[in-house]
């Protein structure tokens, strides 16, 4: 049975941008309405070109669904830790399930700090030629991986230490049955 050495769990903290996402809502959902209310109310043409209400009833539905799903993805977004006896587990849903990294992958790992924005394009989930992979959702420290096939995997966390003692733990095996 696999015992839980680390558990971290990351939630996005991007109040900055849903203010945008929302504001942005409001500007789209803003004129389908009153081109529904022009042309259904009042009974005058929305534009030059005016379009049915049907048609800006379907783009302005369509409008707030994106930017809602857009809106519903970065809040629900996290980054998820956990480190067993067994293997290194790591997830970022709602986009990545749960990746089981076991210690026969890794060559070497280190803690680091990193520059997100210089080395991986910002945070998020992002791969590069040069950097490797991401998991990021904030801050500057990770848990870089260095895979045996030469592949470069960053994981962002907030409790270094913690981390560090876990991987070390994993490792070496010091926490499997019967050692």
């Amino acid at each position: 049975m696999e015992k839980i050495i680390f558990q971290e769990e990351q939630k996005s903290n991007l109040v900055w941008l849903t203010i945008i996402l929302l504001i942005s809502l409001f500007s789209v959902v803003t004129p389908f309405a009153y081109g529904i209310y022009l042309q259904e109310v009042l009974h005058k043409p929305f534009g030059n070109n005016p379009v049915s209400t049907g048609t800006l009833v379907v783009i302005g539905l369509a409008s707030v669904i994106l930017i809602g799903a857009t809106n519903f993805l970065l809040v629900s977004m996290r980054l998820k830790i956990k480190v067993t006896n067994e293997a290194l587990w790591v997830s970022f849903p709602p986009l990545k399930r749960w990746k089981k990294i076991t210690p026969e992958m890794i060559h070497h790992y280190e803690i680091r700090t990193y520059n997100a924005q210089r080395e991986f394009g910002g945070h998020g989930l992002k791969r590069t030629r040069k950097a490797g992979t991401s998991y990021t959702l904030g801050g500057n420290v990770g848990l870089q991986l260095y895979f045996v096939g030469g592949k470069k995997f960053l994981i962002g966390t907030q409790k270094k230490q913690a981390l560090e003692y876990a991987m070390r733990k994993l490792m070496t095996g010091e926490n499997k049955d019967g050692l």
